[in-house]
């Protein structure tokens, strides 16, 4: 569990860079502008990789029996952090409203799956990457980030159209990538 963790810290300081202008500013300056994009991007894809390596690696170890209606609660949450998602991805006037889309779709996800998760994997990776949400909102308020100003019309509809066709991928191939099926329906015989 300790890969798992390392991929999750990884990832979560990596992505607070955007909270924090200055040091992003400085990071460009010294990758260069260019080179920036891609060794984030490169960067990202190493912590995704640890994260699914630890996460695989991981025994189950219970901690709490996660409550009844939590999955149903984490179908509703996780779809509303998907349509939150959608919205980050658009730059129509939701994305201006909400202020941080990305880290609300964390939010909404993560709080779901620990609603219907209650091994240890999951707390460290749910609730990891949780308190990294929490900690971009908060320091990106403290430090004045706002989306981009532009505002495109007719991206708010599709923005939340693209989250929920996001959201029903993602739960189709949820088994196949994640090991995980969101639903266990029957075969016809």
């Amino acid at each position: 569990m300790i890969l798992l963790a390392a991929g999750v810290i990884l990832t979560a300081l990596m992505h607070l860079v955007a909270a924090v202008p200055p040091l992003k500013a400085r990071i460009k300056q010294t990758l260069g502008e260019k080179a920036y994009g891609p060794a984030f991007g490169i960067a990202s894809l190493a912590g995704i990789v640890i994260i699914v390596a630890g996460w695989r690696a991981s025994g189950f170890v219970p901690v709490y029996d996660a409550p009844e209606w939590g999955r149903h609660a984490n179908y509703l949450l996780t779809l509303i952090g998907f349509v939150c998602l959608g919205i980050f991805i658009f730059r129509g006037s939701l994305r201006q409203k909400l202020r941080f889309p990305m880290a609300l779709a964390v939010i909404f996800w993560a709080v779901g799956h620990l609603l219907a998760n209650g091994d240890m994997a999951s707390i460290i990776l749910f609730g990891g990457f949780l308190a990294y949400a929490l900690a971009h909102v908060a320091i990106g308020t403290a430090n004045g980030v706002r989306p981009s100003r532009e505002v495109r019309s007719g991206h708010d509809l599709v923005s939340v159209l693209i989250g929920i066709a996001l959201y029903g991928i993602v739960v189709q191939l949820h088994g196949a990538l994640f090991g995980v099926p969101v639903f266990q329906l029957p075969l016809p015989q």
